[in-house]
């Protein structure tokens, strides 16, 4: 019996070690043809040789802009274009914001950018929501609750220092 499970274990042995070698030619076959096809050559006999196997690789397509060919806009201007919109006339929703886009620049700015600054600028506090209606949040000027919650001179006056906040106005 002995012999028998030896002999067993090393014909396992060989068809395991077998199969390794077999999986060892194949990764260099497969790594020459990509750095063949990465130097330009052999492109050709690639294909075919992909297409045997496994599902067809996607074509290189050049980098392009925009699938539609349009412009974005500049970075950090939607922010802006919100602020500047909701500081000038307080409770509009985003495409009366959007209709408010005068140049060329702000006319880049898309609706669900402005929805998705709005959405974000609402959980730092920078923007209020009611009744379907944005406005500046708790540091902006013209809004009711910052009405409420604005700063008198005297309420700052705890030994000189406003805190740091930008917002304090003093």
């Amino acid at each position: 019996m002995p012999n028998v499970t030896k002999s067993g274990a090393a014909q396992l042995s060989e068809l395991i070690a077998e199969i390794e070698n077999a999986a060892y030619e194949r990764g260099k076959e497969d790594a020459k043809k990509e750095m063949l096809d990465l130097l330009g050559s052999g492109g050709a006999q690639l294909t075919r040789a992909r297409a045997a196997r496994g599902r067809p690789a996607k074509k290189a397509e050049p980098k392009t802009r925009r699938a539609s060919g349009r412009k974005r806009a500049p970075k950090g201007s939607v922010p802006r274009f919100v602020e500047q919109a909701l500081r000038d006339q307080p409770g509009q929703t985003p495409p009366e914001i959007l209709a408010r886009a005068a140049t060329d620049m702000e006319r880049l700015i898309k609706l669900p950018s402005i929805r998705t600054e709005l959405r974000n600028g609402r959980r730092q506090g920078k923007y209020a929501l009611n009744d379907g209606r944005w406005s500046l949040g708790g540091s902006g000027s013209g809004s009711v609750e910052a009405g409420s919650s604005a700063a008198t001179p005297g309420s700052l006056s705890g030994g000189g220092e406003g805190g740091g906040t930008a917002s304090s106005g003093w």
